[in-house]
C-alpha cells in the first residue's frame, strides 16, 4: 500500500499500537503470523515506520539506563501464564514508562564483554553462523566480519564483505553493525548488508532497520529508518544516501545460490561477480554499457562466465588470470 504521512508526524493512536505491537513481538509467544500481521501494518502508512522506531529506540533507553524508580520498571510487562494487569491497559502504561524514559542518553559506549570473533568465507565460498545469542548470520564470498556480543549492545564490525542477518530480539541490547562510515542498528530483524568496493548498502526484509552516519549520536535521529522492501545505498565518504524499494527474495537470492539482476550494466554485473571468482572478469570498454537482465546460478568461475556471456552479444575469453568480456565481432 501507499504510505500516506511523513516520518516526523506520530500521533499517540499510531504511538499507542506500536507499543501494542512491540509488546508482542517480543513476547516467545510471537508466531509468524503476528510478524506477517505486523509487517502489513507498517505497509499502511509511514507514520506507522516512524511510530514504531521510536517506541523501539525508547524502549532500549529504558533497558539500557541505570536503576531506575520501581513505578518505571514495573511498568514494563512480561507475557506470561500468569495474572496480571488487563491487555488493554499495558499500551498506556508502557507508552508513560516509555515517556518518562525518554530523558535518558542511550548509552551504547558501555560495552562489556569477550574479545570480539572474526569470522570469514574465501571467494566462492559461504558460510553460516549461529551467534550465542540465537542470531543467524549468513557470510556471502569473500567476506570477513567480527563480532562480540556485550552486556549493552552486541556489534559486528563489516569489512569487505556481505551478510544477512536474522537478529534475535532482544531489546535490552540492540545490534549494531559498523560497515565503513555508516552504523545499522536493530533490535530483533532480518536484512543483508553489502560493503564492498567502497558502496554499502542495506536491504531489508522484515521489521526495522536504522541507518547512522558512524560518529552520529546514538540518540539522534538516524539517516533513515528502513523496514520490508527498502534498501539504503551510501557511497563512503560521499554525502546523502538513496533509499529505494528493493524485492527482499532477489536482495537474498544469494543465500539459495543465484544472483538475480535487473537492467544491470555490465561493468557493474562483472564487479558484482568477481567477489565469487578467483580469476577477476575485465570488461572492454565498448561493452561496459551494455544492460542485463538475468540470474546467474553460483557455480563454478567458468560456467558463471558462460552464462554472463550468453545473456548479450559479446564473447568470453580467459587470458591468463583473468576472463576478458569483448563485444562479439560482426560477421562480414
Amino acid at each position: 500500500m501507499t504510505r500516506t504521512s511523513d516520518l516526523g508526524a506520530v500521533s499517540p493512536a499510531a504511538r499507542e499500537r506500536a507499543v501494542e505491537w512491540h509488546v508482542r513481538l517480543q513476547s516467545d509467544a510471537a508466531e509468524e503470523a503476528d510478524w506477517q500481521a505486523f509487517e502489513a501494518w507498517l505497509d499502511e502508512s509511514s507514520e506507522h515506520a516512524a511510530a514504531y522506531a521510536e517506541v523501539d529506540a525508547l524502549w532500549s533507553e529504558l533497558d539500557d539506563a541505570p536503576a531506575q524508580p520501581a513505578e518505571i520498571v514495573t511498568l514494563k510487562p512480561r507475557v506470561a501464564a500468569r495474572r496480571g494487569p488487563p491487555r488493554w491497559a499495558w499500551p498506556a502504561a508502557i507508552a508513560a514508562s516509555l515517556a518518562i524514559a525518554a530523558g535518558v542518553a542511550l548509552n551504547v559506549g558501555d560495552f562489556g564483554g569477550p574479545a570480539p570473533v572474526t569470522y570469514e568465507t574465501a571467494k566462492g565460498a559461504t558460510r553460516e553462523i549461529t551467534l550465542a545469542d540465537g542470531t543467524h548470520v549468513r557470510l556471502n564470498s569473500g567476506s570477513k566480519i567480527s563480532v562480540a556480543l556485550g552486556r549493552h549492545e552486541r556489534r559486528v564490525e563489516m569489512a569487505d564483505a556481505e551478510a544477512a542477518f536474522d537478529v534475535t530480539h532482544d531489546p535490552s541490547r540492540p545490534f549494531i553493525i559498523a560497515a565503513g562510515d555508516r552504523r545499522i542498528r536493530v533490535v530483533g530483524t532480518e536484512f543483508d548488508v553489502l560493503r564492498h568496493g567502497g558502496q554499502v548498502s542495506v536491504s531489508v526484509r522484515r521489521g526495522v532497520v536504522e541507518v547512522r552516519a558512524a560518529q552520529a549520536d546514538a540518540a539522534g535521529p538516524p539517516i533513515a529508518r528502513l523496514t520490508r522492501g527498502q534498501r539504503l545505498e551510501h557511497t563512503e565518504g560521499a554525502a546523502g544516501d538513496r533509499v529505494g524499494a528493493v524485492d527482499p527474495d532477489k536482495a537474498f537470492a544469494w543465500t539459495q545460490g543465484r544472483l538475480v539482476y535487473e537492467d544491470a550494466r555490465l561493468e557493474d554485473v562483472a564487479a558484482d561477480l568477481n567477489r565469487y571468482v578467483a580469476a577477476p572478469i575485465v570488461v572492454a570498454p565498448e561493452a561496459r554499457n551494455l544492460r542485463l537482465s538475468a540470474v546467474i546460478d553460483l557455480d563454478t568461475e567458468d560456467a558463471m562466465v558462460r552464462r554472463l556471456a550468453g545473456f548479450l552479444p559479446v564473447s568470453a575469453v580467459r587470458d591468463g588470470d583473468v576472463y576478458r568480456i569483448g563485444l562479439r565481432p560482426t560477421q562480414p
